[in-house]
C-alpha cells in the first residue's frame, strides 16, 4: 500500500511539472509572438490566473531570457500602467550557414531573429571537407557578441534532399559520403540543424512575416536558383513526404519530345534562374551576366533577353499553377533574385496565371529578402530546437540592418 502511495504522489507531481513546463512554454510564445506584452495580457490570452503568469515571468527573467522594456499604456478606465516585457535578443545567438554552388554565406542571429553580422566566402572549387573546414573555423573565430549564453545553435541550408539531418541527394556538390551533421555535432555540444533550402526559405516566410492579410498555416514557398525546389507548410508545419523528398518540384519531368520518353528532363533544366542566365549568356556570347544586367537589357527591348524572359515566365507559372492544383495553398512565394530584380515579372506571372482554368484563386506574391531567407529560416529552425519548443508557434524580428543589410 505504501508503495502505491509513493508511485501515486510521484506521478502527481511529475504532472504537475508537466502542466508547469507546458504553462512556460506557452508563456514564453505569447512573448515572441505578441510582444511587447504586459503580464495581464498574457494571463487574459492564456486564461491562467496572473499569480501563475507572474511566477513563470520571474522564472523567465531570472535565466535572462526575458526582460522588462518599460510601460506600456493604460486601459480607458485608467489604472497603473502596464509593464512591457519581450524576448531578450542577448539571451544568446545562433550561427546559420548556406552551403551554395560557388558560395558560403554566413548570418549570425540573436536570440530574437535580429541579424547582426552576415559574411559571404568565396568557395568555387571547394569539395565538401573543405567547406566544413570553413564553417567549423568560421564558428570557432566567432567572438561572443556580449551575450548570456553566447552559442545556441548552427544551421545549414543545403541545396538537396535532407532527411532527418542527412543529406540523401545533392545535384550540386558531390557531399563524398561525408555527413555535414555528424561532422559539426562531433565538433561542437549546441544543436545542430541541416536542411532542405527551400524548406528553411518556407520556415522563414511563416515566423518571419508579419503579413496580417495572409493565413501562415497552409503555404507553398517556391525557390528558384540554381534549381527549383518547393518548402510546404501544411497546418504550419513543414512537410517532408516519406523521406525528405516532397518539394522536389524542379525534378519534375519536362518532356520535350513525348513520343521519345528518353529525351524527358527536369523541368529546372529550363526554367532555373541559372539555365536563363546560361542561356543568355550563349545566345550573346557574354562572359560575365548579373540580374541587374539582364534586368536592364529586358527593359532596353533586348530580342534575346525578352524571349527568355518570357519563356522563363511561362515555365514558372505552368509550376506554380501544378504546385496550386496539387496543395491548394491559401499564398504561393515566389524566392527568386531575377523576379525581384525584374519588376514587370511577378505582374506577369500573376496574369499569365489568371488565364488558366480552375487556378482556385491562390494568391502569387513575392518573398522580400530571398538572399537571405534560408538563413533566417535556419535561425528559426535552430532556435526552436535550443529552446526546445520544436512545433510551437514562434514570430521572429526581421531586421537585417545591424548586420549591415539594407532591405
Amino acid at each position: 500500500m505504501q508503495q502505491f502511495i509513493e508511485m501515486r504522489t510521484q506521478k502527481m507531481a511529475l504532472n504537475k511539472q508537466s502542466i508547469r513546463d507546458l504553462n512556460e512554454k506557452s508563456v514564453l510564445r505569447q512573448i515572441f509572438v505578441e510582444g511587447p506584452i504586459s503580464r495581464i495580457q498574457i494571463s487574459r490570452n492564456l486564461k491562467l490566473n496572473k499569480s501563475t503568469v507572474s511566477a513563470i515571468f520571474n522564472d523567465l527573467s531570472d535565466r535572462q531570457l526575458v526582460m522588462e522594456m518599460g510601460q506600456g499604456q493604460s486601459t480607458q478606465v485608467g489604472g497603473r500602467k502596464p509593464v512591457m516585457i519581450k524576448v531578450n535578443q542577448k539571451y544568446g545567438y545562433t550561427l546559420n550557414f548556406d552551403i551554395g554552388f560557388r558560395h558560403l554565406d554566413m548570418m549570425a542571429n540573436y536570440l530574437d531573429g535580429t541579424a547582426f553580422q552576415y559574411t559571404r566566402f568565396e568557395t568555387a572549387g571547394y569539395n565538401i571537407n573543405q567547406v566544413l573546414d570553413l564553417i567549423i573555423e568560421s564558428v570557432n573565430n566567432f567572438k561572443n557578441p556580449d551575450t548570456v549564453n553566447g552559442l545556441l545553435g548552427i544551421s545549414v541550408a543545403v541545396h538537396g534532399i535532407v532527411y532527418q539531418n542527412q543529406v540523401t541527394y545533392s545535384p550540386f556538390i558531390d557531399m563524398e559520403d561525408v555527413s555535414i551533421y555528424e561532422r559539426l555535432t562531433a565538433t561542437f555540444t549546441v544543436p545542430i540543424v541541416v536542411d532542405n533550402e527551400a524548406n528553411l526559405v518556407a520556415v522563414f516566410q511563416r515566423d518571419f512575416s508579419h503579413d496580417e492579410e495572409h493565413n501562415m498555416n497552409n503555404i507553398v514557398v517556391i525557390s528558384i536558383h540554381k534549381g527549383i525546389g518547393a518548402g510546404i507548410i501544411i497546418n504550419h508545419q513543414i512537410y517532408r513526404g516519406e523521406k525528405g523528398e516532397a518539394g522536389e518540384i524542379g525534378r519534375a519531368i519536362y518532356p520535350t519530345v513525348f513520343a521519345e520518353p528518353g529525351r524527358v528532363e527536369k523541368i529546372e533544366n529550363y526554367a532555373s534562374q541559372d539555365a536563363i542566365i546560361d542561356l543568355i549568356k550563349n545566345e550573346k556570347k557574354l562572359d560575365e551576366l548579373d540580374f541587374d544586367d539582364v534586368a536592364q537589357m529586358y527593359s532596353d527591348g533586348d530580342k534575346v533577353v525578352v524571349k527568355a524572359i518570357d519563356d522563363f515566365r511561362d515555365y514558372i507559372t505552368m509550376i506554380v499553377y501544378n504546385a496550386a492544383v496539387s496543395y491548394n495553398p491559401d499564398t504561393i512565394y515566389l524566392s527568386s533574385n531575377l523576379i525581384e530584380t525584374i519588376d514587370q515579372l511577378l505582374p506577369m506571372i500573376n496574369n499569365q496565371y489568371n488565364l488558366l482554368p480552375e487556378n482556385g484563386n491562390t494568391d502569387i506574391r513575392m518573398l522580400r529578402g530571398a538572399k537571405y531567407a534560408s538563413l533566417l529560416g535556419g535561425c528559426s529552425s535552430v532556435t526552436h530546437l535550443a529552446l526546445k519548443m520544436s512545433g510551437q508557434q514562434l514570430k521572429f524580428n526581421f531586421d537585417l540592418n545591424a548586420a549591415g543589410i539594407i532591405e
